[in-house]
């Protein structure tokens, strides 16, 4: 099974906690992430969605000029970057987060996955052993197909086979 180190984006949007939720936003508007990673020292803190965001504003909670480490998620899930993708399924249906961090050993931050990434990774891998047991079923249909057709013939030049 693959590994989430190879279905992750390894340049996701950080920002250090003295940010500004303007720059968050002005990030967050140039790519399509639709989030932003709070980091410290190369470590996850917190991410901030557009979801978040948009929220804080309505509700009048927050301005342009909030730090993000006021509006962030600060418990941040993590997953390892040798995770496979099995592994991770299960953390995001544990946790119930669309997007995670990813980590390496020492904890920095390496990447980004979300949960829709996970799953078509997971669907696709499905997918492909589907083919290829179809394939394989279909060339064992058909050396048994030959073989006994083949029987008859090979019969008669081979006394052993009777």
């Amino acid at each position: 099974m693959a590994r989430i180190s190879t279905i992750m984006n390894a340049n996701p949007l950080t920002v250090k906690k003295e940010a500004t939720i303007s720059e968050a936003a002005k990030l967050m508007a140039d790519k399509p992430h639709g989030c932003v990673i709070v980091t410290e020292n190369k470590k996850p803190l917190g991410i901030i969605t557009e979801s978040d965001l948009v929220k804080n504003m309505v509700s009048g909670k927050i301005n342009p000029t909030t730090k993000v480490s006021r509006v962030m998620s600060s418990s941040v899930t993590a997953i390892p970057h040798n995770s496979k993708l099995e592994n991770a399924n299960k953390i995001i249906d544990t946790k119930g987060f669309r997007r995670y961090p990813v980590v390496d050993k020492e904890g920095n931050l390496v990447g980004l996955v979300n949960e829709n990434d996970v799953v078509q990774a997971i669907n696709d891998n499905i997918r492909f052993h589907r083919n290829l047991q179809n394939t394989v079923l279909i060339l064992f249909i058909a050396f048994e197909f030959f073989v006994f057709i083949l029987y008859r013939y090979l019969i008669n030049y081979f006394p052993f086979l009777r």
